[in-house]
């Protein structure tokens, strides 16, 4: 079976705000086999965006293993309708164009928008990200699974933090200030207190990882900060026809005159769902190196353009494991926490 080099993400409950000695993988194992819904993937639809998309959890490990230390699945999300869209000639034919065809697969069928993989180690979590199905699907799939099953109070939600490193591999350090960059736009049309920090990983999140992931540009991050039409037109204009216009979104706390640092608690929060590649950090040095999310690359076989389930889930346990043996997370596979 051919293979395919794919990344596996590391991310961790925040446990704050969900009680005392919360544990994830437990949790996810005694619902399903509480509620019924282990044996039948009919019972773990969801339609989160109320829009007939539904995201489900779909395969998931052998329900007798889920006694040992680990828990992992597949969560699926099947778009709208029953049409796929394509070019049905060769693309080495001689044409003045080519037609672009819509093919129904059926009434009963539904068409895939992507998929995602992941494995659960007490509050460990590791991941596989598809291009249209990334961490934030999981989050709010699980939060709406648990709420559904009533385990999680309105309000309360399930959050995958990332940990990031320094370029240099060491841990990071608070920060003063965060930058992130908005897509770019090419010419033509198209003490700090808790409550603070808080705002600030609010921010950061929905106006920046939101943005980045929907395909937000440096014109909507303007927006956002209060740039008027005018303003915006005016600067448009500015741009030559073969340029473009780059921007960068930055956030900091400041009390009185001074730049508070940005906790490394709030940085894998609020940057959980943001590629390292567009950020950069400013204090004690690190931005020199750059920021990198706790990941590993590994080969994992394929059937056509699909992962395959089972190695997918399988390689995520390993890197697992292995950042455990290498002491970058504090997880273990004894059964203790």
């Amino acid at each position: 079976m051919p293979n395919k080099k794919i990344t596996i993400q590391y991310r961790q409950l925040k446990t704050e705000g969900l009680g005392d000695g919360v544990d994830l993988k437990a949790m996810l194992v005694d619902v399903l086999r509480r509620r019924g819904w282990a044996d039948n993937a009919k019972l773990r639809i969801l339609d989160l965006d109320q829009d007939q998309s539904f995201v489900i959890l779909n395969k998931i490990s052998v329900s007798s293993t889920w006694d040992g230390p680990v828990f992992s699945g597949q969560i699926i999300h099947l778009q709208e309708g029953s049409d796929v869209h394509a070019v049905m000639q060769s693309l080495e034919e001689d044409t003045s164009e080519f037609l672009l065809q819509s093919l129904n697969v059926g009434d009963r069928a539904r068409v895939l928008k992507g998929a995602l993989y992941f494995a659960v180690v007490g509050n460990h979590v590791g991941l596989i990200e598809g291009q249209q199905v990334r961490g934030r699907t999981l989050e709010r799939y699980l939060t709406a699974l648990l709420q559904r099953a009533d385990e999680l109070e309105a309000g309360q939600a399930i959050i995958l933090n990332s940990k990031f490193f320094a370029g240099d591999g060491k841990e990071l350090d608070e920060s003063s200030e965060i930058t992130v960059a908005a897509a770019r736009n090419r010419a033509g049309p198209g003490g700090a207190s808790g409550e603070q920090e808080e705002r600030a990983a609010e921010i950061i999140e929905r106006e920046a990882a939101q943005a980045r992931e929907h395909g937000a540009t440096v014109f909507d991050v303007l927006r956002t900060l209060g740039w008027g039409p005018d303003a915006i037109s005016s600067l448009r204009a500015e741009i030559p026809d073969d340029g473009w216009i780059e921007g960068f979104f930055r956030v900091f706390i400041k009390e009185k005159r001074k730049k508070k640092p940005i906790s490394r608690a709030t940085i894998n929060e609020a940057l959980r769902n943001i590629d390292p590649a567009d950020l950069g950090l400013r204090g004690n040095g690190s931005e020199k190196n750059g920021i990198v999310k706790l990941s590993v690359q590994r080969l994992v076989e394929t059937n056509r353009s699909l992962l395959d389930p089972a190695d997918a889930m399988e390689q995520i346990v390993n890197a697992l494991r292995d950042w455990a043996a290498a002491g970058k997370i504090d997880c273990h596979f004894d059964g203790s926490s």
